[in-house]
């Protein structure tokens, strides 16, 4: 259940480097003790120039994430240099969750860490 209180970590951070544009990164997420909510960090890519990396968090390994287009997909934007908390399905040190990366251009990393709170 999420809570209204700080981000407490609940388990290790995860790095997900996006191996080169438009190629999807998965990354397999578990906690320490059951958590649904995840602090993504953005890290500025080297080359400075801002491109956002897409994200998706699933419970299963085939949900991957997409480039959005005019007709949508599944990926949430992270600009560089952005913290972000998200809820999503729960994970814990016997249920894996599973985070997709992709990047248009460059060679992006966002941090995810499992935990609890805002």
């Amino acid at each position: 259940m999420a809570n209204n209180i700080a981000f407490q970590p609940m388990g290790k951070t995860y790095k997900v480097a996006t191996a080169s544009a438009n190629t999807v990164v998965q990354v397999a997420v578990v906690a320490d003790s059951p958590s649904n909510q995840y602090l993504v960090v953005s890290h500025e890519n080297t080359s400075g120039t801002g491109h956002p990396i897409y994200i998706r968090i699933s419970s299963t390994s085939t949900d991957n994430v997409a480039l959005p287009t005019n007709t949508g997909g599944y990926g949430i934007p992270i600009p560089p240099g952005a913290m972000y908390v998200f809820t999503g399905p729960q994970c814990s040190n016997t249920k894996t969750v599973y985070v997709t990366a992709i990047a248009e251009t460059d060679t992006p990393e966002v941090y995810v860490t499992p935990g609890e709170g805002l």
